[in-house]
């Protein structure tokens, strides 16, 4: 009997993970090849939770047609962030079963993400509902292919809603553009847009989980630097206008003279403006216009010119060291040594463009352009350089933990850019330019520039995606929604002790354009997205963890069942002494 007892008590112990593992599901709307191209398709997308340590599994049956795996890392992620809840003792085990092979990818995002942060809340989904989009650095939801396919295959499983990405209520199918209301009205389905991550929790679960900022809170560190950054440039750019004033040259350079001085004028309103980060863009091109007329005016012969590209290489080499030899703790110290290295290695890529110019040639007219660029791009990683070292939250920044954030961000704007190749075949040539500088750097262990060049890439297809389908007339609407949305995720990361000083400077330099260049203005927001939130990649030094959130009730009746047992066990322990002390007794009259 004892050994019975121990055995029904080891049996329950060892139970308990599982009764900690929690299990979900929902619908997962997808596009599959046929004979007449895509169509709608309909899988079913389960998700258990244990204690474990940080891992995610990802089986499809069958195979889908795109890698899954880097979206199903990158939604988890996002919705650990998004909860604000450290997943390091949590494994995820996600399963997409579906009749054939279905196109999944990043359009399956949103789904991913959606459930993954309704499980670690312990919320009940509405399994009526489905969602479709990408799943964007800072929560955004992102456009994807195949809407129209999409809603008649929920409509046709029994699904009373669909949620799609903001912007494509309107969208385009086979050249032509759809008005999906006219859809929803023909189908009898709902058909609802949801921009972020959090809101469509809510429309699932009825709750809100996101807590909202209404203002970022700039660090006094950031803008005394950035205005100082800023005001050097600014400063160096009156300084070269003086001294180009009087100086005497042997071309034309009426328009050199007259985009110096609009650069200027521009640099100098942002910053009446406080717009730290474009007034020192805007006084950078006027330094590089400045500094070819002072080179132009000198008249340099093919030696003199090959004698100033060296020294600005002498002088990279020089200023890389010494940036090399300070330490990294924060993301504000990461993005800046980004920032500076960047700048130092398009200087040096530059100035050895002017070497190879002056030796094939006598086109030292040409030569002075290049090198008055890598010069002033040497100056601008000087004045960055101010950033490193500042206070903020400290994080792992090792090599491997470096390396790994590199590998990650390879991968996500890969499966992104093969997703895309499906829909817009020979489309993405700077984004496969980006994903081989990233992979360079990678072997060369230059893993923050690796992150960086990555990080590009995936903002590059990611605003391929972004105006997937989407009419022009809402360029202006997404540019807006991801700007709330950056401003959002910068006020949260500066609650917490950290400023992306990449993040903020882009934001900044897309709201100044959002009015004048729509196309430029997307494109930095883009970056502000990506750059903006680069923690999600590394753990906090001595940082805290979060358990997974028990299902107390549950967790009760387990327990409950637990004691039962035991009770069982000792009344049928008790009962067993009663029946051989019967036979005992019985035993002895009969002698």
């Amino acid at each position: 009997m004892k050994r019975l007892l121990f055995l029904f008590i080891i049996l329950n112990i060892l139970l308990i993970p599982n009764v900690l593992a929690k299990q979900g599901h929902m619908k997962l709307l997808a596009v599959k090849e046929s004979e007449n191209g895509y169509e709608g398709g309909i899988a079913d997308l389960y998700l258990e939770i244990k204690p474990g340590s940080g891992r995610v599994f990802l089986e499809t049956f069958p195979l889908t047609k795109t890698d899954t795996q880097m979206s199903t890392r990158f939604a988890k992620a996002i919705a650990c962030d998004t909860l604000e809840m450290e997943c390091d003792d949590i494994d995820f085990f996600y399963t997409i079963t579906a009749d054939s092979a279905i196109i999944a990818g990043p359009s399956a995002g949103a789904s991913i993400g959606v459930l993954t942060a309704a499980m670690l809340e312990n919320l009940d989904l509405n399994e009526d509902y489905a969602i479709t989009g990408t799943i964007n650095s800072g929560g955004l939801i992102g456009p994807v292919g195949g809407l129209k396919a999409k809603v008649e295959a929920a409509k046709k499983a029994g699904l009373k809603k669909v949620f799609i990405p903001s912007g494509e209520i309107v969208a385009r199918v086979d050249n032509s553009t759809t008005d999906l209301k006219n859809l929803s009205r023909q189908l009898d389905i709902e058909i609802i847009e949801v921009p972020t991550l959090s809101e469509a929790v809510r429309e699932f679960t009825g709750k809100e989980i996101k807590q909202k900022f209404k203002d970022i809170e700039i660090s006094d560190e950031y803008a005394s630097t950035m205005k100082s950054l800023a005001k050097d440039l600014c400063d160096r750019s009156s300084k070269l206008k003086a001294e180009t004033k009087s100086l005497e040259y042997p071309v034309n350079v009426s328009a050199l003279k007259e985009n110096a001085q609009n650069l200027t004028s521009k640099g100098r309103g942002a910053f009446e403006k406080q717009a730290f980060y474009p007034s020192a863009s805007y006084c950078f091109g006027a330094n590089v216009e400045y500094s070819t007329l002072m080179l132009l005016s000198r008249n340099m012969t093919k030696e003199q010119a090959t004698e100033e590209a060296k020294k600005i290489n002498m002088s990279i080499a020089d200023f890389r060291g010494k940036v090399e030899g300070q330490e990294r703790k924060t993301i504000t110290d990461l993005e800046a040594y980004i920032v500076v290295n960047e700048r130092l290695a398009e200087a040096e890529e530059y100035a050895t463009q002017a070497l190879e110019l002056l030796n094939s040639t006598n086109r030292t007219e040409r030569a002075a352009r290049i090198l008055a660029y890598a010069s002033e791009r040497v100056n601008s990683a000087y004045s960055w350089a101010a950033f490193l070292g500042k206070n903020g939250k400290a994080f792992n920044l090792n090599k491997d933990v470096l390396k790994k954030s590199c590998q990650s961000k390879i991968s996500e704007a890969d499966e992104r850019k093969q997703y895309v190749e499906l829909y817009f075949p020979n489309s993405l040539e700077n984004v496969k330019k980006g994903l081989e500088k990233a992979n360079k750097e990678l072997e060369k262990e230059n893993y923050e520039l690796c992150l960086s060049s990555a990080s590009r890439a995936k903002a590059d297809v990611d605003i391929v995606l972004g105006i997937f389908g989407v009419d022009s007339e809402q360029y202006q609407n997404i540019v807006d929604r991801k700007l709330d949305i950056v401003k959002n995720n910068i006020a949260r990361q500066a609650s917490k002790g950290i400023f992306p000083i990449l993040g903020y400077s882009y934001y900044e330099y897309a709201n100044s354009l959002k009015g004048s260049d729509i196309y430029s203005a997307l494109l930095y927001s883009e970056y502000a997205l990506e750059l903006g939130t680069l923690d999600i990649y590394f753990k906090e030094s001595n940082g805290k963890r979060k358990s997974i959130r028990i299902d107390y009730k549950l967790a009760g009746l387990f327990l409950g069942g637990v004691a039962a047992g035991f009770a069982a066990a000792l009344f049928i322990k008790r009962k067993g002494k009663r029946i051989r002390g019967n036979n005992k007794l019985k035993n002895k009259k009969r002698n």
